[in-house]
């Protein structure tokens, strides 16, 4: 056979007769199986043939449509980003009454990843709990672990919680994993709550039913998952311009502040997504934005000095010092509040450290050893003699603070860089470390109430 016998169908042909005239009437038609391609989604929602009738059209359209298990296990990245754009985006003229509202979707357990307890240091992963095991109790002593799984077993097996309960829930699982440094778990299970600006979840009122602390997670962790930072600003400008709504709409003075205090800090979580997408000039000019709009002396002094590090961090030195001491181009006021002080004392120091001059810089941390930022005096104080090569004294003043138990992360990371520099065991003595840290957090639990108990491997760089 040659290939002028091959018909455009693809099938061999006879000189007798030409393939599309071949007759299938004698043949029995295959029925068609039942097949399930990547864009069609099991909807939690979606009735039982034979025990659920059909949910209407129009109130089916607003439900935001929850990922299906297969979409949220793929290893590819860009499948949950895939699952976001394919979700339906139509919207009732009329959303559904908070009574009617299924919230069944946000329990199922296809939902939920297991957590791996590899990441945590083994002298962590037997901390024990207080005999008091409920959820607040778990939080309030820094079991974030034990707290996620609680808040996952009692959304999947609780058949009695309510609308309130099953958002609370979500909310403490989604923190949790974020404290223990699982944001990618985390902005995997936070694309079952869909569209977080639905009208699904407006009530009556055109309130949304959704608690703020869980819709303000929700879009950093949704536009971290889909990789698409500018979606998070996206986000947080749909979110002020529902704050906005709230001011305008209430008649209260209590409840006007607290959306305006909620508008001011998503303000500064503008700046923290533009930073961490990577737009650092973007991001300072936003903080100056917010500091010259600023007329609270307090939080105008944070945001200078949030701007001065930022621009340590970009290398501008000279504009970090015009925040630090001098006067603002724009106003003309000065940057750094003369009735708080204390701020002012830390980046002064922190501005030697970045000229290079170690040897002043440290002078100037041990002026302030005897300030309420002690803690924050002697860990630089520390480092500023590491890179002035006294690499005894450094590791001398880095022990104090964990045995007058400090343990946050940036103390143990840079204690356990000495112990590689210092000796040959370096991971013995970075395992003793952290079993120093973990008998410090027990012994002194009720002094340090909502601190992380679990701590990580990367903690000690281990």
């Amino acid at each position: 056979m040659d290939a002028s016998e091959i018909s455009r169908d693809g099938f061999a042909s006879t000189s007798k007769r030409h393939s599309r005239n071949i007759s299938y009437s004698n043949r029995t038609p295959l029925t068609r199986r039942t097949t399930k391609g990547p864009l069609d989604i099991d909807d939690p929602l979606a009735p039982s043939p034979t025990t659920q009738a059909p949910i209407p059209v129009a109130e089916a359209a607003s439900v935001p449509m929850p990922p299906t298990p297969s979409t949220t296990t793929i290893s590819n990245p860009l499948s949950p980003s895939k699952a976001l754009a394919l979700r339906s985006r139509s919207r009732s003229p009329l959303p559904p009454s908070a009574s009617t509202k299924d919230l069944s979707f946000l329990r199922h357990h296809s939902n939920f990843r297991k957590i791996s307890q590899t990441d945590i240091s083994p002298p962590f992963r037997s901390t024990p709990a207080a005999p008091d095991t409920n959820l607040p109790a778990l939080l309030r002593q820094g079991h974030y672990y034990r707290a996620a799984l609680l808040a996952v077993s009692s959304l999947i097996i609780d058949s009695d919680l309510c609308q309130k309960e099953i958002l609370e829930l979500r909310y403490v699982r989604l923190a949790c994993l974020t404290l223990l440094n699982h944001t990618p778990l985390a902005g995997k299970e936070s694309l079952a709550l869909g569209d977080i600006h639905s009208p699904f979840y407006l009530n009556d009122h055109n309130e949304c039913i959704l608690p703020w602390e869980l819709r303000v997670l929700a879009v950093r962790l949704q536009a971290l998952e889909a990789g698409d930072s500018r979606r998070g600003v996206q986000g947080y400008y749909d979110l002020a311009a529902y704050a906005r709504r709230r001011i305008r709409a209430s008649g209260d003075a209590e409840v006007k502040g607290l959306w305006k205090d909620r508008l001011r800090d998503l303000g500064v979580r503008v700046g923290n997504a533009l930073v961490e997408m990577g737009d650092l000039e973007a991001g300072r000019q936003h903080f100056e934005t917010l500091a010259e709009a600023t007329n609270v002396t307090e939080e105008n002094t944070t945001l200078s000095s949030w701007i001065a590090m930022l621009c340590l961090r970009m290398g501008d030195l000279e504009r970090a010092r015009t925040w630090t001491c001098g006067d603002r181009s724009a106003g003309g006021a000065s940057a750094i509040n003369s009735s708080q002080p204390a701020k002012h004392d830390v980046l002064r120091p922190l501005l030697k450290m970045a000229d290079g001059d170690y040897g002043t810089a440290a002078t100037e941390w041990r002026s302030l050893l005897q300030s309420p930022h002690s803690v924050l005096a002697k860990q630089n104080l520390a480092v500023c003699l590491l890179y002035t090569g006294h690499l005894s004294e450094t590791s001398q003043l880095l022990e104090e603070l964990v045995n007058d138990n400090h343990a946050f992360y940036a103390l143990t990371f840079n204690l356990a860089t000495v112990y590689e520099l210092s000796t040959d065991k370096s991971r013995d003595r970075k395992m003793q470390l952290a079993e120093r840290v973990a008998e410090g957090l027990r012994k002194n639990a009720a002094d340090a109430e909502g601190r992380r108990i679990e701590r990580s491997n990367v903690d000690f760089k281990l």
